[in-house]
């Protein structure tokens, strides 16, 4: 059965580039190598549970038990959970299930800068189930801090596409443009040489599964159909968003990612059925973790990503937001050993990312689905 994924996909190879310097024929001095060391760059992490990642492992990945390591300024494995312990209650941590601090896609991002050698002091401010405005609302001060050299914004999945997508009544595509606005403004009124970068969601399985029934029994095709849909419509809500605001600094193309693994074969885009092979990306029925989805298609399970997904998300964060090719991370990876990917699977998804930022469409004339017109 043929599905929008099967296109063909060209890549080429990227040579990598190093820059050495020149020896000196000085008398007496020995021929040296400079480099000047990285910068420490301090990077905030802003979503939900898309950014947190909602299960284990993936939800505590490298934290800070304790106090969340509120205050830390150094570059470290260790994310800051701006949120644990406060006293504000629109930023409590206090859904079940959901327990702190939590480390997430930011935890496997600062895992990444520490194998290439790059000082991140990497911090997350996420609040489940909420949109970017609310998440501002409740946190300008942590957001629009002057410290931050970059800053990442990932909206909830019910705000940037219709509801007639979404099938959800929250959607307020306009106000998803409004508030990348709004918080682009803030942060770069205080850090004016930060660079604020889109998390650009996937499309849920569980948001795909709905729409496939909305009017007929579910079917592999039906459901396949919806879950392009959905995807496209992601990839153009974050398009449309970084191209009328030019402070954007990129998008990091995560759902674009998961298409190109589905179409590539190492991921099976459907978790309800179909002939498909490969793991999941979305949580479904992942072994070893809690809560445990069960047969109901629209249990949360089905909204999140698994490990699979949650690494995938990272590895294109990692790349957009340095620059780093994402295959260079290679199959011992330690990341993908700690939460249970097998080297293979680390290695094919590093490609995919690789290929899902590279191929990133900067056209806006491209995109079918405009909300921020």
């Amino acid at each position: 059965m043929t599905t929008r994924f099967n296109s063909a996909l060209l890549a080429s190879s990227a040579a990598l580039l190093f820059s050495l310097a020149g020896c000196s024929t000085v008398t007496n001095t020995p021929p040296t190598q400079t480099k000047e060391p990285p910068a420490l760059q301090h990077i905030v992490f802003v979503g939900d549970s898309f950014t947190h990642g909602r299960y284990l492992p993936v939800r505590t990945y490298n934290n800070t038990p304790g106090t969340g390591g509120i205050g830390s300024t150094v570059a470290s494995t260790n994310v800051v959970d701006e949120n644990f312990g406060t006293v504000v209650t629109a930023r409590q941590e206090s859904s079940a299930g959901e327990t702190g601090p939590w480390g997430g896609i930011p935890g496997i991002f600062a895992e990444f800068a520490s194998e290439a050698g790059l000082p991140y002091d990497v911090h997350i401010e996420a609040i489940s189930e909420t949109s970017l405005a609310d998440n501002y609302s409740a946190a300008s001060d942590v957001i629009t801090r002057p410290s931050w050299t970059a800053v990442v914004l990932q909206e909830a999945t019910f705000q940037p596409i219709p509801s007639n997508l979404s099938l959800d009544s929250h959607s307020d595509p306009t106000a998803f443009c409004k508030a990348i606005d709004t918080i682009e403004a803030g942060v770069h009124a205080a850090a004016p040489a930060a660079k604020v970068f889109l998390y650009e969601t996937g499309a849920p399985a569980d948001m795909a599964y709905s729409l496939s029934t909305e009017q007929s029994a579910f079917s592999d095709a039906a459901y396949l159909s919806a879950l392009g849909t959905l995807t496209s419509a992601y990839h153009d809500a974050y398009l449309s968003a970084a191209t009328r605001n030019k402070n954007i600094a990129g998008i990091a193309p995560t759902g674009d990612a998961w298409a190109l693994a589905w179409s590539q074969g190492m991921a099976n885009p459907d978790p309800y059925g179909g002939s498909a092979t490969g793991f999941s990306l979305t949580f479904n029925y992942q072994k070893g973790s809690s809560p445990v989805t069960r047969d109901v298609p629209t249990d949360p399970g089905f909204h999140h990503p698994s490990i699979y997904g949650a690494y995938l998300n990272a590895l294109v964060l990692f790349q957009r937001i340095t620059g780093t090719d994402a295959r260079t991370l290679g199959h011992s990876e330690l990341a993908a050993a700690s939460l249970g990917i097998s080297p293979d699977a680390a290695a094919n998804l590093q490609s995919a990312a690789w290929l899902a930022v590279r191929q990133q469409n900067s056209t806006f004339s491209a995109a079918n689905y405009d909300p921020c017109r």
